[in-house]
């Protein structure tokens, strides 16, 4: 029996059982280009209007989620494109290929449904070998239709073609990183946040290549985010990057495969520390056994986020000789110096909400999933009421909530700080974060009153995050309406220090936080467990 053996069927029971989960990703990622084609060029009708567009992608914010800004000279519909939808359209295929891939092998060895498959006629790559391919497949099949909706518009099919290929070489790339982080630990969490950092750090390397001038720097070449529009298309097509993508994956695929070598199933590279003979005191209740629980993904989460806020607070000495290089540019933004530094902070501070909201909601799920494995109904079975046990699980997540979004704004506020030589920065940032604060407790609290009276409904909290995060981040560049961006949960409160604090409506909100906290005690307590 060979390594592969069984990696078709394991293949085609990967794409039937996850057949709906992919058929969304690939409507909903193909879709968003196919409507965003004819939405671009109806609102930006003639070269005037594109050219005014171009301006704002050369803007700090543009060149974050934008790119290096091929063509803004000649800001066509096809340019724009390129320039406006491929970080976006990178960093979903980059959660699709991670969450597929982890899914699909570390998952399965931490349920043991690895081991009862290994003992039967699978080899020892097959598992991971499938969830490649499938992931491949997908990947392609959302890239040619990228290139099929941008041909049939009328746009340059060997460029379309170009574009839609590397797109699809990036998703099967961060795939590739992820089977390299599903040999490291033994949980698929710690393994997918893993990746999840790998895929932080190759973004940050993007930006601060592109941010230093047009075009980017060698230091972009290091980031696959970047080799999709180095192949430059529709401005001057060149297919040589898109090798760098073959390369990579072939190497990590290998190293993949190494590494599952020197390990036995189920076990990670870095093995769990045994634990202590007996529980200390400070595990004598549930709030500290919660927390003792999450204790390293809460340390993970504040750092990571605070080194990135870090690196971007640095950035801000850029903006500013940005715009002294470009008073043009100030103009069109109606501000300059510190008012489009302020601006660059404030939406960078946002990001860290972002992310503290989406560990508050993960943070509070990991009570269904111990209500899913039988072990909430153990703790239960003694002394410890279930508004006690919830409560407590609701606690830790909003403290961790304001630990991550405090270190978002402190490194944010530090890096600026370092970069323009004014303490200062420091308290404005962290002020101006706290402020957002109702939001980064939004979705822990809609996660626990979801959960708490009606879990079958849970898959509503990611749709509205997702509809949140897609507002924020891309509502400006699409002219969403003012009542489409305020059913974005991160659209309700002002930013300062460009807006002034809304003191009442920062308390609604926050009452409105506390309230469904409430419910959903209430609503636990009235459930039978493992219920929908």
């Amino acid at each position: 029996m060979s390594a592969l053996t069984g990696t078709w069927t394991l293949t085609r029971f990967a794409l039937r059982r996850d057949r709906v989960r992919l058929a969304v990703w690939t409507v909903a990622l193909a879709g968003t280009t196919a409507a965003s084609i004819p939405a671009l060029d109806g609102t930006f009708t003639n070269r005037e209007e594109r050219q005014a567009r171009a301006q704002l992608i050369e803007t700090p914010t543009g060149v974050v989620f934008g790119g290096p800004g091929y063509g803004v000279d000649d800001y066509t519909l096809s340019r724009m494109l390129v320039n406006e939808l491929t970080m976006s359209l990178l960093l979903a295929l980059a959660v699709m290929s991670v969450l597929h891939v982890v899914r699909h092998t570390r998952a399965e060895e931490e349920s043991g449904r690895t081991e009862l498959l290994r003992a039967g006629v699978v080899g020892s790559a097959a598992q991971t070998t499938a969830a490649l391919l499938t992931l491949s497949l997908v990947n392609l099949v959302i890239g040619g239709l990228v290139t099929a909706s941008m041909t049939g518009y009328g746009l340059s099919a060997a460029d379309s073609a170009a574009y839609g290929l590397g797109l699809a070489l990036a998703g099967i790339t961060f795939g590739a990183i992820a089977s390299v982080c599903a040999q490291v630990s033994e949980h698929a969490r710690s393994a997918s946040g893993l990746a999840f950092l790998a895929v932080g750090v190759l973004y940050m390397v993007r930006v601060v290549g592109d941010i230093e001038e047009r075009g980017g720097t060698p230091v972009s070449w290091f980031s696959p985010f970047a080799w999709v529009q180095q192949t430059r298309p529709f401005v001057d097509l060149r297919w040589e990057p898109l090798a760098l993508y073959g390369v990579v994956v072939l190497v990590l695929l290998a190293v993949s495969h190494v590494l599952a070598g020197r390990r036995d199933v189920g076990a990670g590279l870095v093995s769990s520390r045994p634990g202590r003979p007996e529980a200390g005191r400070l595990l004598s209740g549930t709030l500290t056994l919660h927390l003792h629980q999450q204790r390293g993904a809460i340390l993970a989460w504040t750092a990571a986020v605070f080194a990135f806020a870090y690196a971007f607070g640095t950035l801000a000495s850029q903006v500013r000789e940005m715009l002294d290089g470009n008073p043009d540019l100030a103009v069109l933004l109606g501000a300059a110096g510190d008012d489009v530094v302020n601006g660059f902070l404030a939406m960078i501070g946002v990001y860290a909400v972002m992310a503290a909201s989406a560990y508050g909601a993960l943070s509070v799920l990991r009570a269904h999933t111990e209500e899913g494995a039988g072990r909430a109904e153990l703790v239960l079975s003694t002394a410890v009421g279930r508004a006690q046990w919830l409560g407590a699980a609701l606690v830790v997540a909003a403290l961790a909530s304001v630990l991550i979004t405090v270190a978002g704004g402190l490194g944010l506020g530090l890096g600026a700080s370092v970069a323009l030589g004014e303490a200062d920065w420091t308290w404005r940032t962290v002020v101006a974060v706290l402020s957002q604060l109702p939001a980064a407790l939004t979705f822990g609290a809609l996660a626990a009153l979801l959960f708490g009276t009606a879990p079958r409904l849970l898959p509503l909290l990611w749709l509205w995050l997702a509809y949140s995060l897609v507002a924020t981040m891309l509502g400006g560049l699409f002219h969403f309406s003012e009542r489409v961006m305020d059913l974005s949960a991160f659209e309700i409160l002002p930013r300062p220090p460009v807006d002034e604090f809304d003191s009442a409506r920062f308390l609604l909100y926050l009452g409105a936080v506390l309230l469904a906290g409430s419910v959903a005690l209430l609503g636990f307590r009235g459930r039978d467990l493992a219920s929908n």
